[in-house]
C-alpha cells in the first residue's frame, strides 16, 4: 500500500513551476532600463607648498618710529590648476586684542602687531570673515601676500612672529 501525500504532490508541482524561472530557460518579456547619470566637474588647484614664511628680518626700534615696518612678501604658488581663474582668501589666527585688523605677535619682542595684506594691497585681517580676492587670466596662480609690524605700545627687544591659517577658495 502506497500513501500519497497532497502535501508532497504540492511541492512538487511549486518546485517544477519555479525552475525555468531559476534556470533562466523562460524568457518571456524583456525590459529596458533608461536611468540618468549626474555630475559636475569642479575646478582644482594644488600648491606647490603649503606653507609660506614670511621674514620680516631683524628690524631696529629706529624703523619703528614711524610706526610701521617696511612691507615684506611671498606667495603660495597653484600648480596642476584646471578652470581655475579666480580664489578667494581669508585669513584665521589670533587677532591683537586692541585691534583687531592686526596678527598678535608672540615671542619675547614686544610693541609689536603684525599687519597682514594682499600684495595688491587689500587688508587681511585675521577674523576668518574677510575675504580678499585673486584674479588671473590662465596658468597657474600666485597668491602674493605682504606683512609689517605696526607699533602697537612700548617696544622690547626680541623674536615677534605670528601663525596663521589662509583658506583658500578656487573658482
Amino acid at each position: 500500500m502506497t500513501l500519497t501525500s497532497p502535501f508532497l504532490r504540492t511541492s512538487r508541482l511549486a518546485l517544477a513551476a519555479l525552475l525555468p524561472v531559476a534556470t533562466g530557460t523562460s524568457a518571456l518579456a524583456s525590459d529596458t532600463l533608461t536611468f540618468a547619470v549626474r555630475g559636475s566637474i569642479r575646478p582644482s588647484c594644488g600648491l606647490a607648498a603649503d606653507r609660506v614664511r614670511i621674514d620680516l628680518g631683524a628690524v631696529t626700534a629706529a624703523e619703528l618710529a614711524g610706526g610701521t615696518s617696511p612691507w615684506r612678501g611671498a606667495a603660495f604658488t597653484g600648480t596642476d590648476c584646471v578652470g581655475v581663474t579666480r580664489a578667494t582668501v581669508t585669513l584665521t589666527a589670533t587677532p591683537f586684542g586692541p585691534d583687531p585688523r592686526y596678527l598678535a605677535a608672540t615671542g619675547t619682542g614686544g610693541g609689536v602687531a603684525i599687519e597682514l595684506r594682499t600684495a595688491d594691497g587689500a587688508p587681511l585681517p585675521p577674523d576668518g570673515v574677510t575675504s580678499a580676492g585673486f584674479h588671473w587670466p590662465a596658468g597657474n596662480p600666485v597668491l602674493g601676500f605682504q606683512a609689517r609690524y605696526v607699533r602697537v605700545g612700548a617696544l622690547r627687544p626680541g623674536g615677534a612672529g605670528a601663525s596663521a591659517q589662509i583658506h583658500i577658495r578656487w573658482e
